[in-house]
């Protein structure tokens, strides 16, 4: 899907995201977070087989995956406070939602290819046979709505790369920058006193492993707008 030096920048990326979220899958905690980790190793693996052409697997497994890991990223972002879910706060609602929104880009991106591909098959339909027909495929008309459809498939699947490939790209920066401490010191109106970069060691590795799903992201959904 990208360039061959961008298709090893974005393994390495994908890579290191696997491993750390399996490493913290299996590190114990809540069975929450072990299985939005699990859920984000899976997702990272997706990826690295939709940039590699030859790595081919099944896809209504993968859609199906998916689309239940964006459901459950949902129902963790509209859960009442009594249920033992992870995304309790503003901030963990809308992290929620975006993890959601960008395992509906998986499906999106899954099943993009497929459509276009169905697309320029030629469609044949049934007629009535004429004389005394001797062969086989006599009996059948064959319609090529290809160029039609194709055109309408366009029509839509560049745009919408494009806008998410902007979205995701806008992610990588909210997932760098500490937003939640800038917004603090404009509320407060003074520099806060110095501390380590949001808090912890390992939540800084979390946001960085978002940023770079979301850097892969939006490449890819770049290179798709292109190639449309």
């Amino acid at each position: 899907m990208l360039e061959p030096l961008l298709n090893i920048s974005a393994s390495l990326i994908l890579g290191a995201g696997t491993v750390f979220c399996l490493a913290r899958a299996s590190r114990g905690g809540a069975w929450v977070d072990r299985v939005n980790y699990v859920i984000h190793a899976l997702m990272a693996l997706g990826m690295l087989a939709m940039i590699w052409h030859h790595v081919n697997l099944p896809i209504l497994p993968q859609v199906l995956l998916f689309s239940l890991g964006s459901f459950w990223f949902v129902l963790q972002a509209v859960s009442r406070p009594e249920f033992t879910l992870a995304c309790h706060t503003r901030s963990g609602k809308l992290s929620c939602l975006y993890h959601a929104a960008m395992l509906a880009s998986m499906v999106l991106m899954l099943t993009l290819p497929h459509s276009s591909t169905v697309l320029q098959e030629q469609s044949i339909i049934p007629s009535e046979p004429r004389g005394h027909a001797s062969h086989v495929d006599h009996g059948k008309v064959t319609v090529d709505h290809a160029p039609l459809m194709l055109e309408v498939d366009v029509l839509w699947v560049q745009p919408a790369s494009q806008v998410l490939s902007v979205v995701f790209a806008a992610a990588v920066l909210a997932w760098l920058l500490p937003l939640d401490r800038v917004k603090a010191q404009r509320r407060v109106g003074k520099t806060l006193p110095a501390r380590k970069p949001f808090g912890h060691s390992h939540r800084l590795l979390e946001r960085t492993n978002d940023a770079g799903a979301a850097l892969v992201m939006s490449l890819m959904f770049a290179t798709i707008s292109l190639q449309s």
